[in-house]
């Protein structure tokens, strides 16, 4: 299995020239960067229809069989996740930063700290560890799997 870890400067780099920002010209390789800047760019769109509770974003977004783990233990479905979020505000801002994208294949993982404001009655706040495992399956990516864990104070 060959794993191509980036940087998310050189996703993005690539994505816009279409070759490896990390030097490297074979074909194998830019494939492998347009694999990752297309993962990114995904999981954009997911924090994205996160913050904004955009149901059909969602729909397409998730894989049937996800599951979401939350910092606390909980775990949801792709059913709960929507019916939970879909059309809500559930979330003021999800913020990412220090991401991660690595493409095996059909397989992504993206590692990112969440910086996140909660619509609750005390506007709490959560600081995450976020891994987020993806799958290719010729319509695009959709999150297979999320885990979330505190980052310690």
């Amino acid at each position: 299995m060959n794993i191509q870890t980036i940087t998310r400067r050189e996703a993005l780099v690539a994505l816009g020239t279409g070759i490896a920002a990390v030097g490297a010209s074979t074909p194998a390789v830019a494939a492998t960067a347009a694999d990752a800047a297309s993962l990114e760019a995904a999981s954009e769109a997911l924090r994205q229809a996160l913050e904004q509770g955009d149901g059909a974003a969602l729909q397409s977004l998730l894989h049937e069989r996800m599951t979401y783990s939350h910092s606390d233990g909980r775990v949801w479905t792709k059913a709960v996740l929507l019916e939970a979020i879909a059309g809500k505000q559930r979330y003021l801002s999800v913020r990412t930063s220090a991401q991660t994208v690595e493409v095996a294949g059909s397989t992504g993982i993206v590692r990112h700290t969440y910086d996140v404001v909660n619509n609750d009655e005390k506007k709490s706040t959560g600081h995450l560890k976020v891994l987020l495992c993806w799958v290719s399956q010729g319509q695009g990516w959709q999150m297979l799997a999320r885990s979330a864990t505190t980052v310690p104070a």
